[in-house]
């Protein structure tokens, strides 16, 4: 930006004036019947995020970019997201920020109700949700102007706590036939069942909910064969457990649709022993 300065001989230059920035429009996503029908909707998306780096211990982050790496090209980055239930108008985002660049994980805590799944489905282009505000840049491309086929095919995924049952067909074969359908698009060879991870954002949602440790060890060792430095993982847990086996790069604490805390792995220690009253009081 450049100063405008007026000067005399006999006078100092003024002063330059405020800097006073300006805020970006809200963007805004309505569905319509074509972008939402059955025929269109996939309820399982293969994403790519933008990783937030994080410091080494716990921070207030209000805009949840503590330590971000400037250096970096994002692969996502929410500014400002807000929105609504689609049916009831009701608000449950109230301003999300977040960054994740490749190769990071990303996990995100909060109590029952304080926006953690809506998010996600949010950032998949669920139609049960409204967006009214703010932005989501994904790979370098605006996300809210995507449809939910197309966001899948850009390298967004989510696996959902509850997958809806189709007669005949097991989660992970449809998580398979998903994927491969967009490197079929890509006209690269398809993968096997395992490799369907291998997106560029993986939304895991509550993946640990009703698993044993043997179970959730074999998912944990799943996840973490199959991240390399392009590729990233935003995880969406109640429990500390899950974080000991997927060490997270930053753990997120959402509370009444907005992220009030970033921090390393300690935070999550600090929820076990103290709750998230701990958090809130802060």
């Amino acid at each position: 930006m450049a100063w405008q300065i007026q000067c005399t001989a006999s006078s100092p230059p003024a002063s330059p004036p405020p800097f006073t920035p300006k805020c970006l429009p809200p963007r805004s996503l309505f569905f319509t019947l074509s972008a939402t029908s059955s025929s269109r909707f996939c309820p399982h998306h293969m994403p790519s995020l933008r990783s937030v780096t994080c410091s080494l211990s716990a921070v207030e982050s209000p805009t949840s970019t503590a330590g971000l790496d400037d250096s970096k090209t994002p692969l996502l980055e929410v500014k400002g997201l807000t929105a609504v239930i689609a049916e009831t108008k009701q608000e449950i985002l109230k301003g999300v920020n977040l960054v994740v660049h490749q190769g990071e994980i990303h996990a995100i805590m909060g109590k029952n109700g304080s926006g953690k799944s809506t998010f996600s489905k949010v950032l998949v282009g669920h139609p049960d949700y409204e967006v009214t505000g703010g932005s989501v840049v994904f790979k370098g491309e605006n996300l809210l102007d995507m449809e939910p086929e197309e966001r899948s095919l850009a390298g967004l995924f989510m696996s959902f706590q509850a997958p809806i049952e189709i007669p005949g067909v097991n989660n992970i074969d449809f998580l398979h036939m998903a994927y491969n359908a967009r490197r079929k698009k890509l006209g690269e060879l398809e993968l096997g069942p395992l490799e369907v991870l291998g997106a560029d954002l993986a939304i895991l949602d509550e993946i640990d909910s009703g698993l044993d440790i043997d179970a959730l060890r074999d998912v944990a060792k799943a996840v973490n064969g199959l991240l390399t430095p392009k590729n990233s993982v935003m995880m969406i847990t109640h429990y500390r457990r899950l974080l000991e086996v997927i060490k997270p790069t930053c753990i997120h604490i959402m509370e009444d649709g907005r992220i009030i805390k970033t921090g390393d792995s300690s935070l999550a220690k600090v929820l076990e022993e103290k709750g998230y009253t701990s958090i809130s009081a802060e």
